[in-house]
């Protein structure tokens, strides 16, 4: 038969339980008692009970002796035996209230619970296993789920099936010491309420009982499953891959890219500002239009007009560029005029309105009708051109530019008429704004459904032309309205806006665009001029992606070093918050200097570079 010792030895190899296995033994009248016994009363001048002796033996490393006499606990003191259960017990009365609804269910719950017969034993032994002088009746080990679960695997390595043990959530050490004795099996114990208040047993603790009579059958079912590849600490997979924080990714990325196994596409420097993260260097690109039709030898007007050659010449200009964004771009007329307005084109400038529909007669808003993207005028080549920047798979960002509900309602109106509306008539551009608003949603839906990005541009809705309380009350509410809308069919939004917006960024950032280009501030007073970009980043703080603002006026003519300077300025201002886009501060003219292009570009890419920034 094996000794204490052995068994202890043996359980703290393959189940390594935090507190000490325990030996326990119910002694019959008359036994005597192990002289070095603790008893509660005589030793500690207090009554304890049965989970308490137990959860004592398991952590002080004490042999306890419980008897009549030293207990407190009228459940444990019926439970063993030590006296007959009253009538209290019987009718339910200690279960109502407390475990059960009713006296009834309070009976058949105390019918549950396994007692000794009255006077059946005199005492309950408990000590530390590897410190018992006496031979168990039972072994009780607390442990955590895991480990319970590889006593259960150890008492079926034998015999197969399942293990039956039951659970009524009190009166605990009938469970530990009646039931195993009774049925001479292991238990699996899911400790009661007592047991975890006065025993203070744990929330992650379960036990886990083993009649003496099959210690060594239980051994060699944990010899057995351990050889056989069940082991506690339990064995954990580690042959993966792990997926890791997309930050920590990039880092890696990083690294990749400076030796030569990788590379970072174009567009991964811009998914990356987007993140507010960083990729090898600022994500830049100038905002283009006519300018990559007059590189193919195009007229501004044919550019606007002959759809398959301005997408041979966007694609061409990206070629030649490669910049980190190609837009879907020509001109902001083209929503005025499929309303009924004139375009005005020029050899030199973009285009314009030079007829606006409503100019002489507001009354003609109600006769206006909603163009229909894939009918009227030049919308449907702008979807075209969408579609086939998007078939071509630039590894580029590709964005479109649709110009917003306020330029579209100036453009019909004629602007220096509405800036008079404002005062005289504030229903009327609101009346305006709908039909405009209602037409921006139903054009970057078209827009949207080619899967390229959306933009608006409002060059009308600066403050160098508009004050920040007509921006709030005639345009942010609609902007708002559009950005939801988008938003709700997860589109973000950008939007750009000429001339001074400083005073109006909160309110951009209020309305939702996910990003915002701007452009220089035009105050006519040098002594008020404020770095916009400077300014955003300090009022955005990372809510909204910045893009902007090298001088686009610039590009027709400069030197090579004034193009750098003004590229510094920007990524000095803005590079180390991320969520920032070089770019120029509006459209460059359809005639720059392509040189002037290259030298903006070549800049970027030495100066933005972020080992240098960092």
């Amino acid at each position: 038969m094996i000794d204490v010792k052995t068994a202890d030895r043996e359980l703290q190899t393959y189940i390594r339980p935090q507190t000490f296995p325990v030996a326990i033994r119910m002694l019959r009248p008359g036994e005597p008692i192990p002289d070095r016994a603790r008893r509660p009363s005589r030793d500690f001048k207090k009554l304890s009970m049965n989970c308490q002796v137990i959860d004592m033996a398991r952590r002080y490393g004490w042999t306890l002796v419980l008897t009549r006499e030293d207990s407190i606990c009228s459940l444990g003191i019926a439970a063993l035996g030590f006296e007959k259960p009253t009538h209290l017990h019987n009718s339910g009365t200690l279960c109502e209230g407390m475990y059960t609804e009713t006296k009834e269910a309070g009976q058949r719950s105390e019918a549950a619970i396994d007692r000794f017969k009255e006077g059946e034993y005199g005492a309950l032994l408990v000590a530390p296993l590897d410190r018992a002088t006496f031979e168990p009746d039972l072994v009780c080990v607390y442990a955590n789920p895991a480990q319970v679960m590889r006593l259960t695997q150890a008492a079926l390595w034998k015999r197969g099936g399942k293990l039956a043990s039951a659970f009524g959530g009190r009166v605990v050490c009938a469970d530990i010491i009646v039931t195993t004795m009774r049925t001479d099996r292991p238990q699996v114990i899911l400790p009661c309420s007592g047991d975890r208040i006065f025993g203070q047993t744990q929330d992650h603790e379960m036990a886990f009982t083993i009649p003496w009579t099959q210690m060594e059958e239980i051994l060699d079912g944990l010899r057995g499953t351990h050889a056989g590849g069940i082991r506690y600490p339990i064995t954990q997979f580690m042959e993966y891959e792990a997926k890791l924080p997309p930050r920590y990714m990039e880092a890696n990325r990083v690294w990749e890219a400076e030796k030569g196994t990788a590379a970072y596409t174009n567009r991964d420097r811009v998914v990356a500002a987007y993140k507010r993260s960083f990729a090898d260097r600022v994500p830049v690109y100038p905002i283009v239009a006519s300018f990559a039709g007059t590189l193919d030898g195009l007229s501004i007007e044919e550019y606007c007009i002959n759809v398959p050659r301005a997408i041979t010449a966007m694609l061409n200009y990206y070629e030649r560029y490669q910049p980190d964004v190609v837009l879907a771009y020509n001109d902001l007329a083209k929503e005025a005029e499929a309303f009924g307005c004139r375009v005005k084109y020029s050899d030199w400038v973009v285009p314009s309105i030079d007829q606006h529909v409503l100019a002489e007669d507001k009354a003609g808003l109600a006769k206006l009708r909603m163009p229909d993207p894939y009918k009227t005028a030049r919308l449907p080549g702008f979807l075209e051109q969408c579609e086939a920047l998007v078939k071509a798979k630039a590894p580029a960002a590709i964005g479109a530019v649709a110009v917003g509900p306020w330029t579209i309602a100036m453009l019909i109106r004629n602007p220096e008429t509405m800036l008079l509306d404002t005062f005289e008539d504030p229903q009327f551009i609101h009346d305006l704004m709908r039909l405009t608003t209602d037409f921006s949603k139903v054009w970057g839906d078209a827009i949207v459904k080619t899967g390229i990005g959306l933009s608006f541009s409002e060059p009308t809705a600066s403050i160098s032309l508009v004050s920040p309380d007509n921006y709030r009350e005639f345009i942010a509410p609609y902007h708002k309205e559009l950005v939801d809308y988008f938003k709700a069919k997860k589109v973000g939004v950008t939007t750009h806006i000429c001339g001074t917006t400083y005073p109006i960024f909160e309110d951009l950032l209020n309305v939702g665009f996910t990003t915002v280009s701007f452009d220089l501030d035009q105050q006519a007073d040098p002594t008020l001029y404020v770095d916009q970009l400077a300014r955003f980043m300090q009022v955005a703080k990372g809510r909204a992606v910045a893009i902007g603002n090298v001088d686009a006026t610039k590009f027709e003519k400069t030197s090579k070093e004034a193009m750098y300077a003004d590229v510094k300025r920007c990524i000095d201002t803005a590079a180390r918050h991320s969520g920032f886009i070089l770019s120029t501060s509006c459209e460059i003219p359809p005639k720059s200097d392509p040189e002037a292009v290259k030298w903006f570009m070549d800049a970027a890419h030495d100066y933005g570079r972020y080992d240098r920034i960092f």
